[in-house]
């Protein structure tokens, strides 16, 4: 089967035109939080870009039966994903083997880790996703039986993901809320990265939940949420300057 490059030229700029701000932002903002950047911290990136590009791909469905003029971003969602599986893929291959001062590989198998397993169930699916994710692929197990492991392997995969944040870094988060962050922080004023992505998770997991109430109750949730968003965001940032005092 001959490849047209230019469609798929096309279909990956649209998915690395989302992948690589967000990179980059996430970058540029922990480098300035902690006042240094290494491995570590771009695992760090890796996560968090993987973890929004999910989220995001979790949205369109219903966000395109909320609003037409979604539709037009549907074709990119199979693009969007594998994007964020090699960056999954990426994450889950440092902490294991490249960063053992951080990850001790002993730790993994010597006690049991709830965030390690959500984490690697959830990019075991995507790696199932990925290799299906082909026409040919398609055709071998039926567009629909196909179209129904794509979206309830989605519905895992992020389900897995949230689990794998929340888990991990929720004491945390409330610690951040409570004293801010660690004094060796260039900023310990300032939210960590991972802070802001899970309350974009949460926000894509409360928009996507709101198709059970219907499409119009969708709307409501949705122009809810974009302007609630945001204001929590600024909250959050109010609130670290109270550690600077």
């Amino acid at each position: 089967m001959k490849i047209d490059w230019k469609f798929q030229l096309k279909q990956y700029g649209g998915a690395l035109a989302v992948a690589i701000p967000v990179f980059v932002s996430l970058s540029l903002y922990i480098f300035y939080r902690r006042g240094f950047y290494d491995l570590y911290i771009a695992n760090k990136v890796f996560a968090g870009d993987a973890a929004i590009l999910l989220s995001i791909i979790f949205i369109l469905g219903p966000l395109s039966r909320f609003f037409n003029v979604f539709d037009r971003y549907l074709q990119y969602r199979k693009e969007i994903g594998i994007v964020a599986f090699f960056l999954a893929l990426v994450h889950g291959t440092v902490s294991l083997f490249f960063l053992p001062s951080k990850f001790p590989l002993a730790r993994y198998f010597s006690t049991f880790n709830w965030p390690t397993v959500f984490g690697l169930a959830g990019l075991i699916i995507l790696i199932i996703l990925f290799f299906i994710s082909n026409d040919k692929m398609e055709n071998i197990i039926g567009p629909e039986r196909w179209w129904r492991l794509q979206n309830w392997g989605l519905r895992l995969a992020v389900g897995l993901t949230v689990l794998h944040v929340f888990v991990m870094k929720m004491n945390g988060w409330l610690s951040w809320y409570k004293v801010g962050g660690e004094a060796a922080l260039a900023h310990p004023e300032l939210p960590g990265g991972g802070l802001l992505v899970g309350w974009f998770l949460g926000f894509a997991i409360l928009v996507r939940l709101s198709e059970f109430g219907g499409v119009r109750f969708g709307r409501i949730v949705w122009y809810f949420s974009v302007l609630v968003l945001p204001i929590v965001l600024a909250v959050t940032f109010w609130w670290g300057l109270r550690f600077t005092r």
